[in-house]
């Protein structure tokens, strides 16, 4: 199965995927931070029977017992972001329904009893709603929601109550970050009610030049409302990018051409590479290739792929070897890298 970051659109745009993760709890149970054990197994297991109802599910979904995997997993699946790292170091009864294009995950027993995931590659938002809303509206057909007229989906977190709805975008900004551009941006978004983030969300670090954007506001705004509003404040910060991009092949085309050549000689024939370096470097070289000023193919399908599969626990997988230290996934990363790229 081709996963939703080997697509080819992944790599074409500004926008690598768009994600859409809804929120929601079973009126019949205590929030998951108050269930017991007994009644935690048995709010996974309705959980788990409401969504394999449907022919769809069935056919297309897998459902797997977290508490079973090893923290390696664990870790893996974290990386490649079809769970939480929140999820990651519960110890408690935890669940996962997904799909093996890793477009769609349902977390049971995160923070709220159900997060409804689906991530689509590019400009796809619309398409990541409807998937998320479609899985919604199976799970309601057997489960009742925490639910109240006034405030809309109850959430464990207040931050998350009324739509319980966060839509976001992946953004590749290299141009906007390296000129000190985004700086500017950052009250646009928080006026507008976003929030811009590191590569895995709130908390993490940026790497790559690759940033989400996501809504902080889920009362008295409609999901409808959210999307129009994120794709607007999208549409602003990918216009920004493409002037920067257009400027830089006008007014620094050698200079551009020497970083994107340079990143691809490096990467192409390194022994050992860090984390933070093989990042900067796929970026520039995912730079190059949409500017046009670089062919480089990627194992996989896509650059933003190679990003991913850099990462430790995604690495030491793909490679069917296990790294003692940081020195040992440096030397694997490269001779991936090397053998990944042409």
């Amino acid at each position: 199965m081709v996963k939703w970051h080997e697509h080819a659109e992944v790599d074409t745009s500004v926008i690598i995927s768009s994600r859409v993760r809804l929120a929601r709890n079973i009126a019949a149970y205590p929030f998951p931070a108050r269930l017991g054990v007994a009644e935690a197994a048995t709010a996974i297991e309705e959980m788990r029977t409401a969504v394999f109802k449907s022919k769809v599910a069935e056919d297309d979904l897998i459902f797997c017992d977290l508490s079973q995997l090893t923290t390696d997993r664990l870790k893996e699946l974290g990386e490649r972001r079809v769970i939480s790292y929140a999820m990651v170091n519960k110890t408690t009864l935890r669940g996962l329904i997904y799909n093996d294009e890793e477009y769609i995950s349902i977390l049971l027993n995160e923070e709220d009893h159900l997060r409804i995931q689906t991530v689509f590659p590019g400009h796809g938002l619309d398409e990541a709603y409807d998937a998320a809303a479609n899985l919604d509206d199976i799970i309601a057909q057997s489960l009742e929601y925490a639910f109240d007229m006034e405030f809309g989906f109850l959430t464990s977190c207040p931050t998350n109550t009324g739509t319980g709805m966060r839509a976001s975008y992946m953004l590749h900004i290299p141009l906007l970050e390296s000129t000190g551009t985004l700086k500017s941006y950052a009250d646009l978004i928080t006026k507008a009610g976003f929030a811009i983030r590191g590569t895995h969300g709130e908390g993490s670090e940026t790497m790559g030049a690759i940033y989400q954007i996501s809504n902080q506001i889920t009362l008295g705004r409609s999901e409808e409302e959210t999307i129009s509003a994120l794709k607007h404040l999208a549409n602003q910060i990918v216009e920004k990018e493409f002037s920067l991009r257009h400027r830089v092949l006008n007014d620094y085309l050698h200079e551009t051409q020497d970083s994107v050549h340079r990143a691809y000689g490096i990467l192409t024939n390194c022994r050992k590479i860090g984390i933070n370096e093989a990042m900067r470097l796929l970026s520039d070289i995912r730079l190059g290739n949409i500017l046009g000023l670089l062919d480089c193919r990627a194992q996989g399908g896509t650059i933003y792929n190679l990003m991913t599969n850099i990462l430790p626990y995604s690495l030491q997988k793909i490679m069917g070897r296990s790294a003692k230290d940081n020195r040992q996934l440096d030397v694997l990363r490269a001779e991936y890298l090397r053998s990944s790229i042409s």
